[in-house]
């Protein structure tokens, strides 16, 4: 079947697409040219991204990137080391609520806790063995902190022990809808009992601030942030698990956990990990169609006035944490008076 003129045309520009977005360039006229000629007669778009990925200088890009942000923080940890009295003055401070440890998967802030920087953890796991089990694991007993607490608006729940435990929640498990998936039609309930729940406000009132606040909490994630109006307005950062569909019934929504820390001076960075999920019934339980959830990243608005300190630590955050480099560079590209200058001269590669 002869191509028409219009569909040449359009085919040329997914090509072009793939090597801006792949390569990093414009398309050499012979690539383009091959390239073309085997999706005209292939119509295998798949085969051809196939073929991108796994080039030399795709592969030889990617790389440079690695070796530029392992490179860039340990030069940002250097000159932070020589920023005159920050490090003297606070710890950066991590508040984790549900923080017992996962099965293959690290703490999101683990590159930032056992960074050279100075750090200190306060968890707070509710299934007081999985508090011990971590505590026992630790390698840094001296600056974490954990308590057996529910964090949640301050009143009394029915606390639903699931299987695996991981999965427990302030919510009951909603059924009808979990059924419809594959990796979630096993959950089930095994007892349930009595919460007193501690607001986060409450529980760590002692605090001056909060630069990383992490939550992980089944569901529970919006009820714990509402009841934390005080907690919220000395925090920079904030990483909550959010849910697209209600897995326990009656769980608020990543719209409106997103509508209510915009509301509160936060703006989403990132959706990161995502998970999605194959529906059952159907001969594609591995096609992996429908998101589920994600981790959801809000970074706190910091005017020109804000303090320089907390500015750098968002930066710090930003580099270390989730290896945003332009982020990291942009939030500190007014430091320039200030004693945090050199890191920032040293994002900009002005050092």
């Amino acid at each position: 079947m002869q191509n028409s003129s219009y569909d040449i045309v359009q085919k040329s520009q997914i090509i072009r697409g793939l090597y801006l977005g792949l390569l990093g360039r414009e398309p050499d006229q012979n690539g383009l040219s091959h390239w073309l000629k085997v999706l005209l007669e292939s119509q295998d778009l798949d085969y051809i991204v196939n073929c991108f990925v796994n080039s030399d200088e795709y592969k030889s890009n990617i790389g440079c990137i690695v070796r530029d942000e392992t490179t860039l923080i340990a030069q940002a940890m250097s000159v932070m080391g020589e920023i005159s009295g920050f490090l003297d003055e606070r710890s950066i401070l991590i508040v984790d609520i549900g923080a017992q440890n996962l099965e293959n998967e690290e703490h999101i802030y683990s590159s930032l806790a056992s960074s050279k920087l100075p750090n200190r953890i306060i968890g707070f796991e509710p299934l007081e063995e999985r508090c011990q089990e971590r505590m026992q694991k630790a390698s840094n007993k001296n600056s974490l902190s954990l308590f057996p607490t529910f964090i949640g608006d301050g009143n009394q729940h029915i606390f639903y022990v699931n299987d695996p435990d991981a999965t427990s929640s302030l919510f009951p498990l909603n059924q009808e809808i979990i059924n419809q998936f594959v990796d979630l039609e096993g959950l089930r309930t095994i007892r349930t009992e009595i919460a007193n729940t501690t607001s986060l406000d409450v529980a760590i009132k002692q605090e001056e601030y909060v630069d990383f606040l992490k939550l992980d909490i089944q569901g529970a994630e919006l009820m714990v942030l509402q009841h934390a109006l005080t907690t919220l307005t000395k925090t920079l950062v904030v990483h909550s698990e959010v849910s697209f569909f209600e897995i326990y019934k009656g769980q608020p929504l990543f719209s409106e956990v997103e509508q209510y820390m915009r509301s509160q001076g936060f703006y989403l960075i990132d959706l990161h990990p995502q998970c999605h999920y194959p529906l059952s019934g159907n001969p594609f339980s591995k096609s992996r169609d429908w998101l589920g959830w994600a981790d959801a990243v809000f970074f706190k608005h910091l005017d020109k006035s804000a303090r320089w300190q907390d500015k750098l630590i968002q930066s710090l955050i930003a580099l270390i944490i989730y290896k945003k480099l332009s982020l990291a560079s942009w939030l500190v590209s007014d430091l320039v008076n200030t004693p945090a200058d050199q890191y920032r001269r040293c994002l900009y590669g002005e050092l």
